[in-house]
């Protein structure tokens, strides 16, 4: 993307992940409009209201075991719908990227395993956990053997 080092698939999940995750808190009103402002300065035609409101009402209503679940499909179907408006829109580069900044930090708190940055980034585990910024390949996680015994 033009302008930052975050690539589409990167900020429309990011941005896709952080709205749904707000859509169980405090701030979902400002994001729901914000969101809705978005679309509708670059699609004026699309319905985007509708969709925000069916997002929220399928979150207010799901069990509590079930809420992770669909807490990652609805945010895998708005990653999609927010790449698209960069595919029709590239231009909104800018403002979806200001929108994923401005949604507070209690609405993202939640979301875990996915993270963009426009710089540097680091990772870092602990107590046999696995941390990585890019991984090529498999990773396979369990008990580390004990080392040599030392005297």
């Amino acid at each position: 993307m033009k302008g930052t080092n975050v690539d589409i698939a990167t900020l429309a999940s990011l941005a896709g992940r952080a709205l749904v995750a707000s859509a169980v808190t405090e701030a979902w009103g400002d994001v729901r409009q914000k969101v809705a402002r978005l679309f509708g300065r670059w699609n004026p035609g699309q319905q985007t209201a509708p969709k925000l409101d069916g997002t929220h009402a399928q979150l207010a209503a799901a069990a509590a075991g079930d809420l992770d679940h669909l807490q990652a499909e609805l945010g895998l179907e708005w990653a999609v719908r927010f790449k698209d408006l960069l595919a029709d829109h590239p231009e909104a580069e800018t403002d979806l990227l200001a929108l994923a900044r401005q949604i507070p930090a209690t609405a993202l708190a939640d979301v875990d395993h996915i993270a963009a940055a426009g710089r540097d980034m680091g990772a870092w585990a602990a107590r046999g956990s696995v941390a990585a910024n890019v991984i090529h390949g498999d990773v396979t996680a369990g008990p580390t053997r004990p080392g040599p015994v030392s005297s």
